[in-house]
């Protein structure tokens, strides 16, 4: 018997350069500068968030333009999973200084209260009027696509008739210390930024239909795409396939020699972090986005596992 569908409705992605559609995207060469998301928040989501942290308000941007690109409200009972790889870096070191020597050894308490990992979370559900489940999931590089599992599971068990999903993370100065939580290569920019996506069983109106989420233990590139192609790919469809930030070159010359398949370096956008993938995946449900029909996100973690994403995109509930 074939599994439940789930399809996505609104997408949204917020780079570290406060870009929120393709159209504002562009090509990063270096790390870049912390940016003020103020005028943003006030913009977006439509109230000043007083005291949040620089994460929460990643989150509640990125969370409230998904929300606002719906044709109608979310339901009260839409559930909340928030996959983070680092969660509050910057309010967790501030609070820190604060309390250990040479610092006055008093913290404040809107240090205190913000460096809380399932703060983010809190807000998005706040601001989205939401009174159901609210989950953070936090599994390094693969926090997003376990907490996408995770609501495609619940989804499809009836748990819930709707799921915001997302994945967000955030970056800290100097890069060398930022380099103590997460592993780079010089080569790659350091980044920030957030993805959701509002998921429901409901097929009309659909942007897109996840496939499914496939975990390997594995660590070759290639044998996983071959897995994932025979089990999602419509006989010779166009397939675009996006890296994470994990792979190596080697993984990236590979995929790109399969027939048919045509990768997109979406980390040019939006830097290397944790949870770029729900960046990845949002940014592709926009308006100028891939015209492919199957989308297959890949990456891996330090064990050297693989995680893949498959979403087929969709114009109204139907197939392109």
């Amino acid at each position: 018997m074939a599994e439940p569908g789930v399809y996505v409705h609104a997408a949204a992605a917020l780079g570290p350069t406060g870009d929120t559609t393709a159209a504002e995207r562009m090509r990063l060469d270096a790390d870049p500068p912390p940016r003020e998301l103020r005028d943003l928040v006030r913009r977006i989501v439509g109230v000043s968030l007083r005291q949040a942290s620089h994460l929460v308000e990643l989150a509640s941007v990125a969370s409230q333009l998904c929300l606002k690109r719906l044709p109608v409200a979310a339901p009260e009972d839409t559930a909340v999973y928030l996959g983070t790889g680092l969660a509050e870096v910057r309010r967790t070191s501030a609070l820190f200084q604060q309390v250990m020597p040479p610092g006055p050894g008093m913290a404040s308490p809107f240090d205190f209260i913000n460096a809380a990992n399932n703060m983010a979370a809190f807000y998005v559900a706040r601001l989205g009027n939401f009174r159901a489940r609210n989950l953070t999931v936090t599994q390094e590089e693969f926090s997003f696509e376990w907490a996408l599992r995770l609501a495609i599971e619940d989804l499809r068990a009836g748990c819930s008739r709707s799921a915001l999903v997302g994945g967000v993370d955030e970056n800290s100065q100097p890069r060398a210390d930022h380099l103590r939580r997460i592993a780079l290569r010089a080569d790659q920019v350091l980044g920030e930024g957030a993805g959701f996506l509002f998921l429901s069983r409901e097929r009309e109106g659909a942007r897109a239909e996840l496939l499914g989420v496939r975990h390997q233990a594995s660590g070759n590139a290639e044998v996983a795409l071959a897995g994932a192609l025979a089990a999602w790919r419509r006989a010779d469809e166009p397939v675009t396939v996006l890296p994470g930030f994990r792979l190596r070159r080697d993984d990236a010359a590979a995929l790109a020699a399969q027939p048919g398949v045509a990768l997109r370096p979406y980390l040019d956008q939006c830097g290397g972090f944790h949870t770029a993938a729900a960046f990845g995946l949002a940014a592709e449900l926009d308006p100028l986005g891939s015209p492919a029909e199957l989308v297959i996100h890949i990456n891996r973690n330090a064990a050297d596992q693989l995680m893949l994403v498959g979403m087929r995109h969709m114009i109204d509930g139907r197939p392109r």
